[in-house]
């Protein structure tokens, strides 16, 4: 499967304030890639606006599930996903990274 990665812009008074990708992972996953707002842009709604965007964008897609990892100390990240919906699954360690990532995902559908 080729990669189809989906790039999205929030705006506010005319200007970029966030952004988010989407990446079709296999027919069943997508992940979500990439969000990020302003830091004087936060706490205003627009993280969760693209979330719902992408989760909305995954659904079209008829993926099952988006995924997501954080990093593992995060404990407020880690609450604002689970506000949204998400469900915190395993944590693993790279090599090449100083800190532990926890895998959340989102359930779009369930599998037959």
């Amino acid at each position: 499967m080729e990669r189809r990665v989906a790039y999205f812009i929030i705006e506010n008074e005319n200007h970029n304030v966030g952004c988010a990708a989407l990446e079709q992972a296999t027919s069943e996953v997508c992940y979500l890639e990439r969000l990020a707002v302003l830091p004087d842009q936060r706490r205003r709604g627009f993280g969760q606006a693209l979330v719902k965007h992408v989760l909305s964008e995954a659904k079209l897609r008829e993926a099952h599930r988006v995924s997501i990892g954080i990093i593992a100390q995060h404990t407020e990240l880690k609450n604002w996903y689970e506000k949204i919906g998400f469900t915190e699954g395993e944590s693993k360690a790279f090599p090449h990274l100083p800190f532990r990532v926890t895998f959340m995902a989102y359930t779009l559908r369930k599998k037959c």
